[in-house]
């Protein structure tokens, strides 16, 4: 029905069917259409006035493709009928060139606001914030204030009164419960409760949600350098915030490029995977370099041939337990970088452990299979030393790249990777090297 919408504009029961439509049912179709049926979709939901929810639903590549569909006029419609942070995050997608136009066509006070939003920077408070909230004066009365939240209630939750002096300072907040409880003649400043858990427009958005989870909060008020209220963070973008930075991280270990999903190009996931890719395999060759130095060594006895995976692919696995809990633990703030030592020591003594344990496991299994107590005892000594190498760089880089302002996330597989790779090679065949003439049989 849609389709033959699409492709026959005039057909009533396929646009009463467009309307019933949730947003975000509507926003799934985007991928599947051509460009003449993506122009007639987005010009029917701006007839129908389903434009501006259904943009709001989409992401990525999904965007940008609707937006260099539309003209300028279309896109200023859509603005005007967005929130300002749902706007801000819009004109963030498009280039310097374009948003500056769109901007100039704007009402003045409403391209003022956005320009106020936009220096903040999409990753900060400012950036989350919604600027229009509420402000209630210190010496209103408790009757005139819940007057005005009755007629505010008809187009926004309200959850909490920010109250600000004659300048706009933040000077306190007042629940609901506070207002309906209160004397009807008594002033605002004399029921507020002047604890309050801010931040300031310029804090990254990570800390943001930590301060939101360490508080328990609903909302939270946003001020700016001289105290003023700027605005508030709802709990929902913070959650937004949550799923793209865990998503981030995600893709990060992987190495892979944020803006990638099923719906990208192949084109474009080749240009986007490739770079890593080729470092992987410049890494790799490293490892296969080492191993390269002990050709002898394999030829004389083959064996060492069978485990040698094994205590390469220990030491990947054992690096990317401790890389991942590391990169969790930076990204929620749960470690204190001038503690770093003392947790790289830790994950050091746990690789260690887990080696000691898996290294006589694996011995034990190669004394039963070969009937060699060297070689049982090669692989436990390869085993325990390849893991503890696990422990420490899984724990090392990522904090390393915090401490040099980077994404901990970023690369670190590939590093740690190569370590394990290099240290569990050189640690199996150099001492099989060494003890050679009684190894074998």
């Amino acid at each position: 029905m849609i389709l033959r919408l699409l492709r026959h504009p005039g057909e009533r029961p396929a646009r009463r069917l467009l309307a019933r439509l949730h947003p975000a049912d509507i926003a799934e179709l985007v991928p599947l259409l051509t460009p003449d049926e993506l122009a007639e979709l987005w010009r029917t939901l701006l007839e129908l006035r389903l434009a501006t929810r259904t943009l709001r639903e989409l992401d990525g590549d999904a965007r940008e493709r609707v937006l260099a569909q539309l003209a300028d006029e279309q896109v200023s419609t859509v603005i005007a009928r967005l929130s300002a942070h749902d706007a801000v995050d819009l004109l963030e997608s498009l280039e310097p060139a374009r948003r500056a136009s769109l901007l100039e066509a704007l009402d003045p006070a409403r391209s003022a606001q956005l320009s106020n939003l936009l220096r903040y920077g999409p990753a900060t408070a400012g950036g989350l914030m919604d600027p229009e909230v509420p402000r209630f004066f210190a010496d209103e009365t408790v009757a005139a204030t819940l007057e005005r939240v009755r007629t505010l209630a008809e187009e926004r939750r309200l959850f909490y009164l920010y109250v600000v002096d004659d300048r706009e300072h933040l000077l306190g907040i007042v629940s609901l419960w506070q207002l309906v409880s209160a004397a009807p003649e008594r002033r605002l400043r004399e029921i507020l409760s002047a604890d309050v858990v801010t931040v300031r427009a310029d804090t990254p958005e990570e800390e943001v949600a930590q301060e939101f989870k360490r508080y328990d909060l609903l909302m939270m008020p946003v001020v700016d350098a001289d105290g003023r209220l700027a605005g508030a963070i709802h709990v929902d973008d913070v959650l937004d915030v949550v799923e793209e930075q865990a998503t981030e991280d995600l893709y990060r270990l992987a190495n892979l490029d944020v803006h990638e999903d099923l719906a990208t190009r192949p084109a474009r996931s080749v240009r986007l995977r490739l770079p890593w890719l080729l470092i992987n395999l410049a890494t790799a060759s490293l490892a296969a370099f080492v191993v390269s130095l002990f050709q002898e060594t394999i030829a004389k006895y083959v064996v060492l041939a069978v485990f040698m995976p094994i205590v390469a692919g220990m030491g990947g696995n054992a690096g990317t337990q401790t890389l991942t809990l590391m990169v969790r633990g930076i990204a929620l703030g749960e470690m204190d970088l001038r503690r770093s030592g003392a947790v790289v020591a830790r994950q050091t003594l746990v690789g260690f452990m887990n080696g000691l344990l898996t290294g006589l496991a694996l011995g034990l299994a190669a004394l039963a299979w070969e009937r060699n107590a060297v070689l049982s005892g090669v692989l436990m000594f390869a085993q325990t030393l390849n893991l503890t190498v696990a422990g420490f760089f899984g724990a090392l880089v990522p904090v390393t790249l915090k401490q040099m302002r980077l994404d901990p996330a970023l690369g670190s597989s590939i590093f740690v990777t190569t370590a394990t790779d290099v240290g569990g090679f050189l640690s199996f065949l150099g001492t099989a090297t060494l003890l050679l003439s009684i190894l074998q049989p």
